[in-house]
């Protein structure tokens, strides 16, 4: 999974696209030190969004911002394994 594109909208969220959902925008907003996803716009042409894909959309977007230190002290932290 890679970051394909993104923008910067109101209050500090960030909306993502993410190559293996490439038609569907992930909106992540930051709480405390981190981002987290608050949704995301579903796309019927792109496969549906696991729970296992929502953690490592987090935790690409958080290692982009250069925020993977803050991402990993969160209380339910574990390290995202990489999809197949």
């Amino acid at each position: 999974m890679e970051i394909v594109d993104y923008s910067y909208k109101k209050r500090g969220n960030v909306e993502f696209v993410f190559s293996p959902f490439p038609h569907s925008r992930v909106l992540l907003c930051p709480i405390k030190n981190y981002f987290f996803v608050r949704y995301v716009k579903w796309d019927d042409r792109d496969p549906i969004v696991e729970r296992a894909d929502l953690e490592h959309m987090e935790w690409l977007v958080n290692k982009h911002f250069g925020l993977e230190a803050w991402y990993k002290r969160r209380r339910a932290f574990k390290q995202p394994a990489e999809p197949e």
